[in-house]
């Protein structure tokens, strides 16, 4: 198996030669290895591509010329595996017929390094009949009916994509380093020049001589999506100023992620994409029609927080009728239970009375009482707009 982490590698020539590709995503837990190997402050993608090839399962890794970061990634990776193929492909930056040319030189080149390497030998005939079964590859679209999210910048993990489909939010479009489903064609009398033009003539990214045409492209894309997700890498240098470039005059809301390729971040991010489709959803509930005898009508939040778990219930003039802070265990549940038995002891109700509920926090999605689960930040915003319309910062310090 090889990894590759670009979308202009050339993985349907390999694929044609009956390898298995994989798209490095790492999943790791830490950089130990990598800040040993490489400097702290390279782009944690980097880092995380030499975790992930150290785990093995790797042949060897295609890496193109994007940037200063990657160039190091290679030599880390030429000098801790001399024996697996690790190469690098110089990507030209234009893309005209001068660089599909050079493109052209420099993958039949590659092939040659791989076919000394395994043995193995390219067949044309095959490569192009590969390149015909990929022709009605899916692409990305914009739904009726759905919520549709575009994604922009760099590299966005295929995580990210879950979170959204798993929330009901079509992904209309993926214009990062690794998106977009490829539909690559060739001329039979010209096979891998043609090949290569249309690697180049993908959406550019931020290094190719068609960056300068990358707002006018978004532009287009975006006209049809609800909200735009800008991800970046951190310590990548490339697209850092990109997103309050478009922020300018993008008329899509935006939501910034910066992500460092741990496993860490997966609840932060989790958690603010949510808060983002939560924004750009109504947010309708109907409530239980059942009122205390009185007819006063209650409802209830509960906060699964790290430290604490809270509860409050009020009635319908928004007045306090009780509320609970128990210190949050090793199961944010049963801290959700002893803080609900708790309110109610204090309210003189019973779970009945209430009429709805709403959980937040990390621990939200564990309080299986809760009739829906809103993220914090969602919270945050419309309580600290309740109290006070003119806020708009908001930091939260947490446990």
């Amino acid at each position: 198996m090889l990894g590759y982490i670009c979308k202009y590698a050339p993985v349907e020539v390999f694929e044609s030669m009956g390898v298995k590709m994989k798209r490095i995503e790492p999943d790791v837990t830490n950089f130990n290895q990598a800040e040993i190997k490489m400097h702290p402050n390279i782009c944690s993608f980097a880092k995380g591509v030499l975790e992930e090839v150290m785990k093995g399962g790797y042949e060897g890794v295609i890496l193109t010329t994007c940037c200063d970061s990657i160039r190091r990634l290679y030599d880390v990776l030429r000098e801790e595996f001399p024996g697996k193929f690790i190469y690098m492909l110089d990507t030209p930056r234009i893309t005209k017929e001068g660089g599909i040319r050079l493109y052209e030189k420099r993958i039949t080149a590659m092939i040659k390094a791989y076919e000394n390497f395994s043995g193995t030998t390219f067949c044309r005939e095959k490569f192009l009949e590969y390149l015909k079964e990929r022709e009605n590859e899916q692409q990305y679209a914009v739904k009726n009916g759905s919520l549709n999210i575009g994604i922009i910048g760099a590299r966005a993990n295929e995580s990210i994509k879950q979170i959204l489909r798993e929330k009901g939010a079509n992904v209309a479009f993926d214009l990062t380093c690794t998106g977009l489903g490829r539909k690559i064609l060739a001329d039979e009398t010209e096979t891998m020049a043609e090949y290569a033009r249309g690697l180049l003539s993908q959406f550019p990214c931020m290094r190719m001589e068609q960056a300068a045409n990358r707002d006018e492209l978004i532009r287009r894309s975006a006209g049809g999506v609800d909200g735009i997700i800008y991800h970046t890498v951190q310590f990548c240098d490339n697209y850092a100023y990109e997103y309050a470039w478009l922020k300018e005059w993008l008329e899509r809301p935006m939501l910034l992620l910066e992500t460092d390729y741990t496993r860490q971040s997966s609840g932060q991010i989790r958690t603010r994409i949510e808060a983002f489709l939560e924004a750009l959803t109504p947010q309708t509930c109907q409530l239980k029609k059942q009122r205390k005898g009185d007819g006063t009508m209650y409802v209830m939040g509960i906060d699964s927080g790290s430290t604490s778990t809270n509860a409050v219930i009020m009635d319908q003039n928004r007045k306090i009728k009780a509320f609970s802070v128990v210190r949050t265990g090793a199961k944010s549940g049963v801290s959700a239970d002893k803080a609900l038995k708790e309110v109610l002891e204090k309210a003189g109700l019973v779970r009945e009375d209430i009429s709805w509920i709403v959980s937040t926090g990390y621990g939200r999605v564990s309080i299986e009482f809760a009739d829906e689960n809103v993220t914090e930040i969602s919270c945050h915003g419309k309580g600290a707009h309740y109290f006070n319309p003119a806020v708009r910062t908001i930091l939260d310090i947490g446990g």
